[in-house]
């Protein structure tokens, strides 16, 4: 999964120009090291030489493209969703498709010129090794507009967010009620931060141990519906496919800027988008007193938490509660 997943292993895609300058400079050089006894026999060798080298540069470097590019039908539908906002999925597959005929119309015009070279005159070889070439070239140049295209997908997909394959909670909220802090606090860690390809977001990613993966998305899971743009909102349809679980982030003391009825109406609006078990944590617990805070906590029903990021209160039995219930010995997520 990993590598399906994983568009840093694809290579650089260089200009058509530039790969076969490379394949036939490369050529040129390895029928130097060509000696026989008899002239005619050297020059036949040397030509044949050329060609071998020369496609077996070409198709070593379209099939490694083929072979370290991340097949999009293969991803979890989550990847899949992502990949379509960022680039044109069906062009992508065409494209890559167009490399894979390459190679193999490669692999059938060497065998064809080779089998010339070995029954042609003296006088003959040059021009044959020139026409496959010149055929070889036009191989290239016919895929040429591909090659630009799979090098601008490569370059955007490159940072793509990369998940693990196990129970995800992703962190959802207003901004300033605490995510970030929240999520270091769970994890002991710094979190990783990766950009989506297809905005100027960015993605956080902890772990509690080996069994949870929590993902807090800013600028994604933060206003409502109707204020999205289209990007926007398609992302957040995609981490349907994501989550196991959406923890909720309420700041009750509302020095994040936003009261709780916006906080709550936020909070109603993503329980009708998200088909998964929701959590909800008040954060900054250490400014409210207890009876304010009770006349909220009360309306939410179970599985609250109550924790002050700031002084590192409350943190045990939201940890708990995540790591156990995610054991694979242990029930789902509750229902």
């Amino acid at each position: 999964m990993e590598d399906q997943i994983d568009f840093r292993r694809m290579p650089v895609i260089h200009p058509y120009r530039q790969i076969l300058d490379k394949a036939y400079s490369e050529a040129s050089d390895a029928s130097k090291t060509v000696s026989a006894e008899n002239k005619l026999l050297e020059i036949r060798i040397k030509e044949l030489k050329r060609v071998e080298t020369a496609v077996e540069i070409i198709c070593n470097y379209l099939n490694n493209i083929v072979e370290k590019t991340p097949h999009v039908n293969l991803m979890p539908q989550y990847y899949t969703e992502i990949v379509s906002l960022a680039i044109d999925k069906e062009q992508f597959k065409k494209s890559l498709g167009a490399v894979r005929w390459a190679a193999e119309k490669s692999k059938e015009l060497s065998t064809t010129y080779k089998k010339k070279l070995k029954g042609a005159q003296a006088r003959d070889l040059g021009r044959i090794r020139s026409e496959y070439y010149g055929r070889q070239s036009s191989v290239l140049h016919q895929i040429r507009r591909d090659f630009i295209f799979l090098e601008a997908c490569r370059a955007r997909l490159k940072n793509l967010p990369k998940f693990k394959e196990m129970k995800t909670v992703v962190i959802a909220g207003f901004p300033n009620v605490g995510k970030s802090s929240l999520l270091k606090t769970l994890t002991g860690a710094e979190p990783n931060i990766q950009p989506y390809p297809f905005t100027t977001k960015h993605v956080r990613v902890g772990y509690i141990e080996k069994y949870v993966q929590l993902v807090d998305t800013p600028g994604l899971l933060d206003r409502s519906l109707d204020k999205r743009n289209d990007i926007e909102l398609q992302a957040v349809l995609a981490l349907r496919h994501l989550s196991d679980m959406i923890l909720f982030v309420f700041d009750a003391s509302e020095t994040c800027g936003y009261k709780m009825t916006e906080q709550v109406s936020l909070y109603k609006e993503m329980k009708k988008s998200f088909e998964v078990p929701f959590i909800v944590c008040f954060n900054k617990c250490d400014l409210i007193s207890g009876k304010d805070l009770e006349k909220y906590t009360k309306k939410m029903g179970t599985n609250i938490y109550q924790v002050s990021a700031l002084k590192n209160n409350g943190f045990d039995k939201l940890r708990e509660f995540l790591l156990v219930d995610a054991l694979p010995s242990k029930k789902k997520f509750y229902q």
